[in-house]
């Protein structure tokens, strides 16, 4: 491992979170300073869940999506986000393993019953997120909500979906967009997934 900075040590925190890297987005990650390049592998297990590979493509987009992200960061819905992706359409479906969920504090991959496949037994932090199915009567997709739109689309917050419980948070969640028209903007991720990062009924 000579070829390594040895005050970054990139390979060994990916090989840390479990992965694998292309030779190429492991130099892509090494020309960044420590701190963005740990921002980069963090992102990783979210925007990328099925990824056992780290591909260039995946750091590409991961700084693209970064500079477009602090671009649109205090913009509303409607002219200010003209950059982001729309959609229209209905959702048609809301996937097992939405809502009230627990994340891994060191990859922050989605667990069960605070083990995590790479870091065995943790201590899991309680996050919100949905995973829906979006037809706009051409295509479909799935759409990936982060905490902060599945706290605004269905109406609850982290510490309320706590008290209710999984079961009760999910059916929430279903009772707020299932079946429903909705005018979407986000970002097109690869695989056929959309981010969410705002949402209004039509």
């Amino acid at each position: 491992m000579d070829y390594l900075p040895s005050s970054k040590g990139i390979l060994k925190k990916v090989l840390g979170y479990g992965y694998q890297i292309h030779p190429g987005a492991l130099k892509m990650l090494e020309s960044l300073d420590e701190e963005k390049a740990l921002e980069v592998l963090g992102s990783i297990p979210e925007k990328f869940p099925e990824a056992i590979v780290i591909e260039v493509e995946h750091v590409e987009m991961l700084l693209e999506k970064t500079a477009e992200k602090k671009a649109t960061a205090t913009s509303e819905f409607g002219s200010k986000l003209s950059k982001l992706s729309k959609l229209n359409g209905k959702i048609t479906q809301i996937y097992d393993g939405s809502g009230l969920i627990q994340r891994c504090p060191k990859c922050n991959r989605w667990i069960i019953d605070n083990f995590c496949m790479v870091h065995s037994d943790v201590e899991g932090v309680w996050d919100l997120r949905i995973k829906a199915r979006f037809d706009d009567g051409k295509e479909r997709c799935t759409l990936i909500f982060k905490k902060d739109m599945t706290e605004k689309s269905a109406n609850i917050t982290l510490e309320e979906a706590r008290k209710f419980g999984e079961a009760a948070t999910l059916e929430r969640i279903r009772g707020a967009l299932f079946g429903k028209n909705f005018e979407i903007a986000g970002v097109k991720l690869n695989g056929g997934n959309f981010l969410v990062k705002d949402i209004r009924e039509v």
